[in-house]
């Protein structure tokens, strides 16, 4: 009698569904899957793969060789601006929400002796966000503080000015000049004085100094003293223009003009020009002067021995 031997299985397992991926799917979708089935996943719309295999094969034994596949949510780009609103989100992930509202101020406070000089309400009174509203005080009253406001997310006005009353005390004088202004103690904002100079003495600076908000006076001007020409008799270029130093007025000339004289030079018979100029009444004649006067005629034409680089050549016409 033979006896039978139980030898071991060699047929294949089927294998169940593969197992279930976060934010995944996969193909084909059976019942059951035969040895050496494979299948592919996926990411489900709005997620897109960070890592793993997207393949599981179905053993001999009846299990998977599972993928590893993970996906991660999409991110959606900025919003961009919302035009009289604001946009709020923690997120911008596939998913996430993100809420839009619009915004509106009430009509802007007034500070006590203020005023709005530009204010442009919506329908309703009302400003939307990001809207800007401009301040100003009334006269004697000067303004700390920013004079512009804008309607924040928050649904308030970002900042309120101050008016404030301002005033100076008397200015003082300038040395050889003169004020023009009302005989009072006190000065209030933006008040203004004029000043002026002496006769031949001229104002250099402003003519006017306003009383400005921190209670001080703005740049005073300066009155500069004229010069006394100590040449006797010359003929030379005032400013440009040929003039006689004895002919000029108790021969002060005002701070700021221009004497010009010529030197001379025998040698090499021409002549070279040089500039002086009255400084706060301080004035000098050149060195190389020496007190002879302007030539009858004048000319660039070079005569038989050239001179140095930039001198005026000259000669005397003679009389017939």
């Amino acid at each position: 009698m033979v006896k039978e031997l139980n030898w071991p299985s060699l047929e294949s397992k089927l294998c169940s569904k593969p197992r279930e991926l976060p934010f995944a799917t996969y193909q084909p979708l059976k019942i059951l899957y035969e040895f050496r089935d494979t299948v592919t996943y996926s990411c489900s719309p709005g997620y897109v793969k960070k890592s793993g295999t997207v393949k599981a094969v179905c053993l001999f034994a009846g299990n998977w060789d599972h993928a590893s596949l993970t996906c991660e949510p999409l991110r959606c780009p900025l919003p961009g601006t919302l035009i009289n609103g604001v946009i709020q989100y923690k997120d911008l992930s596939y998913g996430s929400s993100i809420n839009f509202s619009s915004i509106s101020c009430p009509p802007p406070p007034v500070p006590k002796f203020g005023a709005l000089v530009h204010y442009t309400p919506k329908v309703g009174n009302i400003s939307l966000y990001l809207d800007n509203v401009t301040y100003g005080c009334l006269p004697k009253y000067a303004l700390f503080g920013n004079e512009t406001a804008s309607c924040t997310e928050n649904k308030t006005w970002s900042h309120m000015p101050e008016c404030r009353n301002v005033q100076c005390k008397r200015p003082t004088e300038i040395d050889s000049g003169f004020m023009t202004y009302s005989p009072q103690r006190l000065y209030d904002y933006q008040e203004t004085v004029t000043y002026g100079c002496k006769p031949s003495y001229v104002l250099d600076g402003p003519k006017t100094s306003i009383c400005d908000k921190n209670g001080h006076w703005t740049l005073k001007p300066t009155c500069r003293a004229p010069c006394f020409v100590t040449t006797k008799k010359a003929t030379v270029l005032l400013n440009g223009r040929k003039t006689r130093v004895e002919d000029i007025a108790d021969q002060l000339i005002q701070h700021g003009d221009i004497i010009t004289y010529f030197c001379k030079d025998e040698k090499e018979k021409c002549s070279h020009n040089v500039e002086s100029r009255c400084q706060d009444g301080h004035f000098a004649i050149p060195s190389c002067y020496k007190g002879w006067a302007l030539p009858l005629v004048w000319t660039t034409r070079p005569p038989d021995k050239p001179c140095f680089p930039g001198l005026i050549y000259f000669y005397k016409l003679r009389s017939t």
